[in-house]
């Protein structure tokens, strides 16, 4: 048994009971409803709810292939049960204990969590002064020369929505130890890629997920692009039937209807921009962000003030990512979600400034 894991967090959901008018910004989720095509899989796959799902979810992976392009297919693709389980059959199939983990800090919590759970080592390099992924040679000698298993790279990065540029994640692929993972949970968002080279590098190991931008985050539905070999590798530790019955549908599905998404999408873009320029007049330094939130950072004076908790008790809930970003200053992620929500944001921070002058 791991002693040294951080205790299991309590996370608000949307499917606790709540006030009336909540606002539910602190996971990133999708405002949009699932479209009809995605219900009526839904329904129509639950009518076959008591036979086992196909445990190669063979019929999703062709589908995410084919979206995904490049000459991907689906011998390039393993799906998992949203993209902590491609996280876990990484960290599982990967690390070695002489080989750590690297992550970028603020980044992801699930990295580390995840590879403490199976007594992984993980080393944490800073990001760059600007939340930019450092260039490798500016890196202290120490921490690059280590014989990393795996590295964890979030495109754009997750808390604060910052891109790396494709020539700096090549740089990476050629020159450092170990898989690369490049997790493009909001792909959709950003538009960049490089799903086009995992036929090139075979160290390369991308991440997606169906929660971000085609709003299934209830059914769980992430996946992964690699070489064969990764693949193979990944899949010989994978659950006997990771995906149910209607994610396997659901997936399809949307998919299906990814002209609907990216149409929804932009408008998830705009309303992001929109709610930039909000909180900015507010008076909030907000990062550029090429994701579905915005992180805000407040002045160091707000740190006893508690920002993230005065709007809870309003009832709008952010994620408070102030210990992760470690600037000695409150730092609020706010999700987008939909234009009614947003303005109560706008509402509620700015009653919260003018109660705290």
């Amino acid at each position: 048994m791991n002693n040294n894991l951080p205790n299991r967090h309590d996370i608000p959901s949307f499917w606790r009971p709540h006030g009336e008018n909540a606002v539910f910004l602190h996971l990133g989720e999708n405002p949009f409803p699932p479209t009809d095509r995605v219900r009526k899989a839904i329904i129509q796959a639950s009518e076959h709810a008591n036979r086992y799902p196909d445990t190669n979810c063979r019929a999703l992976r062709e589908k995410i292939a084919e979206y995904a392009g490049h000459g991907v297919s689906p011998e390039n693709i393993i799906v998992g049960n949203g993209s902590d389980e491609t996280i876990d059959l990484a960290i599982v199939s990967f690390c070695s204990p002489d080989g750590p983990a690297a992550i970028f800090t603020p980044t992801f919590f699930v990295y580390e969590f995840a590879a403490l759970r199976h007594a992984s080592p993980v080393v944490k390099i800073s990001l760059a002064a600007d939340f930019a992924l450092p260039d490798r040679r500016s890196i202290p000698t120490d921490l690059a020369q280590q014989n990393y298993s795996i590295s964890f790279i979030p495109n754009p990065n997750n808390p604060t929505g910052a891109l790396t540029s494709r020539a700096c994640l090549i740089d990476y692929l050629e020159h450092w130890p170990g898989i690369v993972v490049v997790d493009e949970c909001y792909y959709e968002y950003s538009g960049e890629t490089v799903v086009d080279l995992i036929h090139d590098y075979p160290n390369l190991l991308v991440f997606r997920s169906l929660s971000k931008s085609f709003g299934l985050s209830g059914l769980r539905l992430g996946y992964a692009a690699a070489c064969r070999s990764i693949i193979e590798a990944m899949e010989r530790h994978a659950m006997t039937f990771p995906i149910n019955v209607c994610a396997q549908a659901a997936g399809i599905a949307a998919l299906e209807d990814a002209g609907i998404y990216q149409r929804r999408i932009a408008e998830i873009i705009e309303r992001r921009d929109k709610l930039q320029h909000a909180l900015q007049d507010i008076g909030l330094e907000t990062l550029p962000s090429y994701a579905n939130f915005l992180m805000t950072l407040w002045p160091a004076a707000w740190m006893e003030k508690q920002p993230a908790k005065q709007l809870a008790d309003r009832g709008v809930l952010v994620s408070d990512q102030t210990m992760n970003m470690n600037l000695g200053r409150p730092a609020l992620r706010i999700g987008i979600g939909a234009e009614d929500e947003n303005q109560r944001v706008i509402q509620e921070i700015t009653g919260i400034f003018q109660k705290n002058p």
